[in-house]
């Protein structure tokens, strides 16, 4: 198809290779993947519960983007 060329192609790639290996820090685009599996999981996967680990990025990704108070 010619959607993306060779450098976005690498990037998306590694960010789906990067995205369980949460414990570890990688590039923005990896990182981003990681918060958006968090949240997806905190925001719209109720049947499984929340891990600590994941209560934290969750946290820190909140404060992060300006986030100070939630309903849990």
């Amino acid at each position: 198809m010619g959607a993306y060329d060779d450098r976005e192609i690498k990037i998306i790639t590694a960010a789906i290779a990067n995205h369980s290996d949460k414990h570890h820090i990688h590039n923005d685009y990896d990182e981003m993947l990681k918060d958006a599996d968090v949240m997806d999981h905190c925001f719209y996967n109720p049947d499984f519960p929340v891990s600590e680990w994941e209560k934290d990025r969750y946290h820190h990704l909140l404060t992060e983007i300006g986030i100070t108070s939630i309903n849990e």
